[in-house]
């Protein structure tokens, strides 16, 4: 018994450890589609390099943020076309602290129509705490297959932690719009304990 858990535990482990690290996403289809124009999704919940990432899409929103010379808090609108908000949280999985002063970049490859999103991520505050997000019109409907990476965040770090996130962590995350609405996501790592 006690081995079949530690096997069971190495192959979880080893499987998340390859979608992390380009190998393709488990893939969990949808029980009913879902409106990321109306509510927020989860994409995506993966494990990579000692760290959390989670992927989120969800209505598209104006956000208030510092633009122009000398910055000034203004509104940045939605843009025409921009109809989804996607959110990225990086996490430390020790502390379930979300990681701030990181860039944050995001691209999707609709496989369907081979057209391609990218964007850098905007450190932000909402609803859901500390978060990174850029508004993004996507590629219509189709299969993505989307990268998030988190950079290097540019905190100090005490002796003993000297060594997290020193490099660059990326993930891979699949799902597919019909219709404008989710119907197969990644499936979510489990939360660590």
């Amino acid at each position: 018994m006690k081995r079949s858990l530690v096997l069971n535990a190495l192959a979880a482990t080893l499987a998340f450890s390859a979608a992390a690290h380009g190998a393709e996403p488990k893939v969990r289809v949808l029980s009913a589609a879902e409106d990321a124009t109306q509510k927020t999704v989860l994409v995506g919940r993966n494990v990579a390099e000692n760290m959390i990432v989670i992927f989120e899409l969800e209505p598209a929103k104006g956000m208030w943020m510092q633009m122009g010379a000398p910055p000034v808090w203004m509104e940045h609108p939605v843009a025409k076309g921009e109809i989804f908000h996607v959110e990225v949280k990086p996490v430390d999985p020790g502390s379930k602290t979300r990681i701030s002063y990181a860039e944050v970049t995001f691209s999707a490859l609709n496989r369907d129509n081979k057209k391609k999103v990218s964007g850098t991520l905007h450190p932000m505050w909402g609803g859901s705490g500390l978060h990174y997000a850029v508004n993004s019109p996507l590629a219509g409907d189709g299969t993505y297959q989307a990268t998030v990476t988190v950079g290097v965040p540019a905190f100090a770090r005490d002796a003993k932690n000297k060594g997290l996130w020193t490099k660059p962590v990326s993930t891979r995350f699949h799902f597919k719009l019909a219709g404008g609405k989710l119907v197969e996501v990644t499936e979510p790592a489990p939360e660590p304990k």
